[in-house]
């Protein structure tokens, strides 16, 4: 058949396939070129989803005649000139790709202007030799992208309907709006807008914007340094999360990016707090040296190598990680309140163990309830029309109670605890608080924990299956404080166990679910955290048992004392809060 030199508009069709593949690419590259240009307002306008059109609109630098002659030109690019740039890249185009590949596969106009003398217009149809005139456009530029890949079939094939590239588009916008909140972005079909963006203060004010302030409630600050890396941002309580990843942003000095190795991290961050398949929004921005960070992985420019791809992924992890974490001011001391009027205190056994001491807490824990609520209102009042809070996020999700206001006044189906403070009714799910406690006293513990002597051994009859697993494991369950040996081919006698599991917990029921996570797949860390999950939960109260008053405010000061009190290692939301203007409302007292 022979080797042959492409024809080179056939060459670079095929290359454009390598930067642009939908209209959300081609949207990306071109906002970030205004970027670039320094602008501070940037439009979309969309028609079939970007199918059928594109126009990108900004308010940037704009280009004199030259520089709009040779923007369309493969590999020229203002932004490097040696391979030593490549080395400390930061602008967010600098391939000099993007514009000759979009030009390549659609009819491509583009008019532009640095504000003095006359503007230019580029013409280009489909890859063929670029036509220059004169134009004349404000300050900026814009440019047209019609009928995206109308001379290749093969990857028009490819696009989704006008729905699924619009929401794409939008995605990619909100995405960018997040990494600049400094920018006005718009995104408009016809006469419908999918996306309005005025500038923002801060990040905090563009999340408001995109999630509405009942939600960006829920956010705490994030501020970390470690090494090479400086982390700050946003991220959401484990009590508020989504469907996919679609809300959470990083961008590394500048760039929105997407890689495996930063969502490992916070993943990481999340253990044990949210269920699986579900994401916390997150805003996170990492600082690093350019020359740290290669950004020239792929012509998308949208994956990332880092020259310590270990250290990334904890450093993104630790800094979400110390923000979510927190301890609430300790309560002063005072002797122990009377019971509320006709409140039975009946006493069915010693109450829970206290929780161990615990180091201070690591890093600046997030402000208190009254600064979150002045820092969203002035957030919200910078905003035209402050979106309402999502409707399927229950109120009270997402905040805690002040250990210094609250009173336990009673129990309620024998579950959940009552509590109130000046403003509202909490209503704490006893299991799952208890169960967190619990855990995070395991997992922070200086010392190994306590092991206890089971008063009566207890036999615990196993499958086959569980017995071969147990005899190959008696040294790593003694690792989780279970004390075993083999009763028979198919039991094992346990003769003690953690404390928190001897004194009143589940022991057989336990052991049974961490030899299941030791015959898992789960690496190391995670098997642990599972055991340990494990534990906590068949060492707490049960939904059922009734609990006196000085048994439920020692569960609710250690459950407050956890580092992660919003959710239980299951993800499950722990506690509910109702304000008494609700229930005035409830209740017809307007």
């Amino acid at each position: 058949m022979g080797i042959k030199i492409l024809d080179p508009t056939v060459a670079q069709q095929v290359a454009a396939g390598e930067v642009v593949d939908r209209p959300a690419s081609v949207v990306k590259e071109l906002v970030e070129n205004a970027l670039d240009a320094g602008a501070s307002r940037i439009e979309v306008e969309l028609a079939e989803g970007g199918t059928a059109r594109i126009l990108v609109r900004d308010d940037g630098s704009g280009m004199d005649p030259e520089d709009a002659r040779l923007c369309v030109l493969r590999h020229a690019t203002s932004k490097i000139r040696s391979v030593e740039d490549l080395e400390s890249v930061s602008t967010l185009g600098f391939r000099g790709e993007a514009l000759p590949s979009i030009a390549s596969v659609s009819a491509f106009r583009l008019i532009t202007s640095t504000g003095e003398g006359p503007g230019t217009r580029v013409v280009v149809e489909g890859g063929s030799e670029a036509r220059l005139s004169p134009a004349t456009h404000p300050k900026g530029t814009t440019v047209l992208v019609d009928r995206l890949f109308y001379n290749v079939p093969a990857r028009r094939a490819f696009l989704k309907g006008p729905r699924a590239e619009r929401a794409a588009v939008v995605e990619t916008l909100t995405h960018i709006a997040v990494a600049h909140p400094e920018v006005s972005f718009r995104v408009s079909e016809g006469s419908r807008e999918y996306l309005s963006l005025p500038a923002a203060a801060d990040l905090l004010e563009r999340l408001a914007q995109l999630h509405g302030v009942a939600r960006a409630r829920a956010m705490r600050r994030v501020e970390y340094e470690s090494g090479a890396f400086r982390v700050e941002g946003y991220a959401a309580l484990p009590s508020l999360t989504e469907s996919s990843r679609a809300h959470q942003t990083v961008a590394v000095n500048g760039r929105w990016v997407r890689g495996d190795n930063l969502h490992r991290g916070l993943d990481d961050a999340y253990r044990a707090t949210v269920p699986a398949g579900r994401y916390p929004p997150v805003a996170l921005r990492i600082s690093v040296d350019p020359r740290r960070v290669d950004v020239n992985v792929h012509p998308t420019k949208q994956l990332v190598r880092f020259s310590d791809e270990r250290a990334a992924r904890e450093a993104v992890a630790a800094a979400v990680r110390s923000a979510i974490e927190w301890r609430p001011p300790a309560p002063p001391a005072a002797p122990p309140r009377a019971p509320a009027r006709g409140f039975a205190q009946e006493r069915l056994g010693p109450p829970p163990r206290v929780a161990e001491s615990r180091p201070a807490y690591r890093g600046s824990p997030p402000p208190d309830l009254r600064a979150v609520r002045e820092e969203i209102s002035r957030a919200s009042r910078a905003l035209p029309e402050p979106p309402p809070a999502a409707p399927e996020e229950p109120p009270g999700r997402g905040t805690l109670p002040d250990l210094r206001e609250l009173r336990v006044i009673g129990q309620l189906g024998a579950g959940y605890i009552l509590l109130e403070d000046p403003e509202a009714l909490w209503i704490v799910d006893q299991h799952v608080a208890h169960e967190r406690a619990i855990l995070d006293r395991l997992r922070d513990a200086g010392s190994p924990a306590p092991v206890q002597s089971l008063l009566v051994p207890e036999v615990v009859e196993l499958s086959p299956a569980e017995a071969e697993v147990a005899a190959e494991s008696l040294e790593e369950l003694a690792v989780y404080g279970f004390e075993a040996e083999p009763f028979g081919p198919r039991s094992l006698r346990v003769t003690a166990a953690l404390a928190s599991l001897a004194e009143r917990g589940d022991v057989a029921g336990a052991l049974k679910d961490a030899l299941a996570a030791i015959s898992g797949t789960e690496p190391g860390h995670r098997r642990e955290d599972r055991i340990l999950a494990t534990i906590a939960c068949h060492s707490a109260v049960k939904m059922g048992d009734r609990l006196s008053l000085q048994e439920m405010e020692s569960l609710v000061r250690d459950w407050l004392g956890s580092r992660l009190p919003a959710t239980c290692p299951h993800g499950r939301s722990i506690c509910y809060r109702m304000s008494l203007s609700e229930i005035g409302r409830k209740m017809d007292r307007h």
